[in-house]
């Protein structure tokens, strides 16, 4: 299994929360309707820019809808309609008041919405396969008047806004939304090979098992120069930046597969090699991890440890390492 974390390749390593290429999405620009109640709308989307999905391996991007009531009578009969670019599948839909149904054409039951005050719908979606730009579109439809009665005015107003995410394979960098109860697994080698070269000599994937939270989820590789605690580490490579808030159970794997070109002249053993390279978990100063994993399901006590730490035929090196939740490494 490849994963994310053995922050090891000579000085490549585990950093930042959430920065970098593969962001969050911006908060979107607000739209608001030019008659009846002053109803205005913003979507955002996170992550901005989500890897592909892959077959059995999902990635997913979660947009959040606010409807406000900027004027100062109640906004009636508030309804929202979800609209998807191809590609774009919804797995769910929540609103902060009201219901959703979630089909072949997702709609939100708001209801009443006071001036002043707003409501929020989200919802999730699997990113398509293919590379590109995707869509996400919410329609809010409410009263034409201030409207007390059981039924909705025979006539709505609507204001509409969208959000735009791009969908890319990036060299070096994938991010994605993860819902409670999904699984998903993130690398950063973007031919999917798994194969390190001298010329993208450091490749790092992580397995995110199933979690009882929703996490927002990100790996990259970065070039970015750092505080070396050790040189003895910090020779050469890039640095790995990895955020995935939580704690797990199953635990996280995390993988590495580095170029026989990062290898210092003379360290031949990979023992060795692990013990030196992989290092500060859990934002520890420095921390080096010599405990071997007993098996491929350790036990939480052994947590964290190493696992399959090897020299390939073609000369790179791999290895993973197991932990509960993720920290700093390089």
């Amino acid at each position: 299994m490849r994963g994310f974390a053995i922050f090891a390749v000579v000085a490549a390593g585990f950093a930042a929360l959430l920065g970098g290429a593969a962001r969050s999405g911006a908060a979107g620009a607000e739209v608001c309707g030019t008659s009846g109640p002053k109803v205005c709308i913003s979507v955002t989307g996170d992550p901005a820019t989500v890897s592909p999905s892959q077959q059995g391996s999902p990635h997913y991007v979660s947009y959040v809808a606010q409807i406000a009531n900027r004027g100062s009578s109640s906004a009636t009969h508030v309804g929202v309609d979800l609209g998807l670019s191809p590609g774009l599948v919804l797995t769910s839909a929540t609103a902060s008041a009201g219901s959703c149904t979630v089909g072949a054409t997702p709609t939100c039951t708001v209801g009443k919405i006071a001036g002043g005050a707003s409501a929020t719908v989200r919802f999730d979606a699997r990113a398509p396969q293919t590379e590109g730009t995707v869509t996400a579109t919410v329609t809010a439809s409410y009263d034409e008047r201030a409207n007390d009665n059981p039924g909705a005015d025979p006539k709505q107003d609507h204001v509409s806004a969208s959000e735009d995410t791009s969908v890319e394979a990036l060299s070096g960098t994938a991010a994605s939304f993860v819902p409670k109860g999904a699984s998903v697994e993130l690398t950063t080698d973007a031919s999917n090979t798994g194969v390190a070269t001298t010329s993208d000599p450091l490749i790092g994937a992580a397995q995110i098992t199933q979690s009882s939270a929703d996490v927002s989820a990100l790996i990259e590789e970065v070039t970015a120069p750092f505080t070396c605690p050790r040189k003895v580490i910090c020779r050469r490579g890039d640095w790995l930046h990895a955020s995935i808030p939580g704690t797990y159970n199953p635990p996280l794997a995390f993988s590495l597969r580095w170029d026989k070109t990062l290898i210092p002249s003379g360290l031949t053993s990979a023992k060795k090699f692990a013990l030196l390279y992989t290092e500060c978990l859990n934002g520890c100063p420095l921390q080096v991890i010599t405990a071997k994993c007993s098996s491929a399901t350790p036990k939480p006590s052994e947590l964290p440890c190493l696992r399959g730490v090897a020299k390939l035929p073609d000369g790179d090196w791999v290895a993973t390492l197991i932990n509960d939740h993720n920290g700093h490494m390089r």
